[in-house]
């Protein structure tokens, strides 16, 4: 075997390729979602600004749910997400739970500072924290 350089060089080597840090892991403090109930209706009333809080297009979040709920629905002027079917409180926001997992969490390092974005086929979150970069399944 040939010479080997010492540990501490590797390990400077390393930290020198990763890609640097932009800050802290914030915690987001996501409000909770205002569901009511109108006729046969369900409205999300709060829709548009929870998804300015994720840093989500309010149309890709309403693609999500409503795809998940087989359901049909729009999002008026207001920011007011109206789905055209009685939909639970518990069903949405366990919904509402899982697009978070999948398309706003950074799976490497928790943060929800990430940007969701189409390159090609593929849909990417970058963490605009850490740096990394994760395909998942169109939305």
């Amino acid at each position: 075997m040939g010479w080997l350089p010492p540990y501490e060089q590797l390990l400077r080597e390393l930290y020198e390729k990763l890609p640097e840090r932009r800050g802290q892991v914030v915690s987001l403090d996501i409000p909770p979602l205002e569901i009511a109930h109108v006729g046969l209706q369900t409205q999300i009333k709060n829709f548009k600004t929870v998804c300015e809080v994720i840093m989500r297009e309010p149309r890709v979040c309403a693609r999500y749910l409503l795809k998940e709920l087989a359901a049909r629905g729009t999002i008026d002027d207001s920011g007011v997400f109206t789905i055209y079917s009685k939909v639970s409180s518990q069903t949405i926001n366990t919904l509402f739970k899982r697009f978070l997992d999948n398309y706003v969490i950074c799976k490497t390092c928790g943060s929800y500072q990430t940007e969701l974005r189409k390159q090609g086929h593929l849909w990417v979150i970058r963490c605009l924290a850490c740096g990394a970069e994760a395909p998942v399944k169109p939305v």
